[in-house]
């Protein structure tokens, strides 16, 4: 019975994505030219037809990503085995047995709404930031899918202050989406994808307060709608933390990530919006 209700939301939300991808594609051509613009700037090699092709596999993606919250909602706790997959967990629960905090930095890369079934693999807090969305409705759909396997959701504008004062007799891992776009007054940069990029140090001056140890995801995408995660040490300890280090070992790694499987990062994202290519 499992079985087939599995493959019935995988059937279902499949098909809205679909439809989605083909509203897209054809009567409304979303931020299309952001993104051709992107693709063209990270990829200078690229011909014309390359970023073509490669934006299609985006929209595809793109399509997939606005139903999965819906679909992993869906679907029985037994079940998202068979959509998610880990590697170094033991990483992971080694450093909570340690009583340690951790900051996991992640990206908009794959399917980061995945990571919210965290608490299940191990036995500590898990924060992560969201933005609340102006539909009172929707963010409250949404607030309840991304809670419900316990991770504690806190607002964007009150996140670093409430990581700061944060206190647990458990460990705790801190979700942060690191590749944010700053503010226009954004002084911090470094070289992203061919591009000057401007970085919000948050992340690595919450692991320097907290001294806690810092660990990128990585992620590929396994099949669709399927992903596996790896989490990659990048440093064990952060009192005396080279913010501007940290930063640059995070954009290499997600680079090197992203030209994987480049259709998984959101495109669609005015990123470089107060960058431009470096020559």
């Amino acid at each position: 019975m499992r079985t087939i209700r599995f493959r019935l939301a995988l059937f279902g939300w499949r098909s809205v994505a679909d439809l989605i991808y083909l509203i897209f594609r054809n009567l409304w051509p979303y931020r299309q030219q952001l993104i051709l613009k992107n693709l063209a700037d990270c990829f200078p090699v690229f011909s014309e037809g390359e970023i073509k092709a490669l934006s299609t596999r985006y929209f595809r993606h793109l399509a997939d990503l606005i139903v999965e919250p819906f679909l992993v909602h869906q679907l029985p706790t037994s079940s998202l085995g068979k959509l998610t997959t880990y590697d170094n967990l033991p990483l992971l629960r080694q450093l909570i047995a340690e009583k340690k905090d951790i900051v996991l930095m992640a990206s908009h890369y794959g399917n980061w709404e995945y990571l919210l079934s965290l608490p299940l693999m191990a036995d500590c807090n898990v924060l992560a930031a969201y933005s609340p969305l102006s539909n009172r409705f929707l963010d409250r759909v949404l607030r309840k899918f991304r809670g419900r396997y316990g991770v504690q959701l806190v607002p964007k504008s009150e996140w670093y202050r409430t990581v700061l004062k944060w206190q647990s007799d458990k460990p705790s891992i801190f979700i942060t989406i690191a590749d944010q776009r700053p503010g226009s007054i954004a002084k911090n940069h470094v070289e992203f994808m061919n591009l000057k990029t401007f970085v919000q140090p948050g992340a690595a001056r919450i692991a320097a307060n907290r001294n806690c140890a810092v660990i990128y995801l990585d992620v590929q995408k396994k099949a669709r709608n399927s992903y596996h995660f790896s989490f990659e040490p990048l440093v064990s300890e952060s009192l005396n933390l080279n913010e501007k280090h940290l930063m640059k070992t995070y954009f290499n790694a997600l680079e090197m990530t992203i030209r994987r499987q480049p259709e998984l990062w959101l495109w669609s994202h005015n990123r470089w919006k107060y960058c431009k290519a470096q020559k």
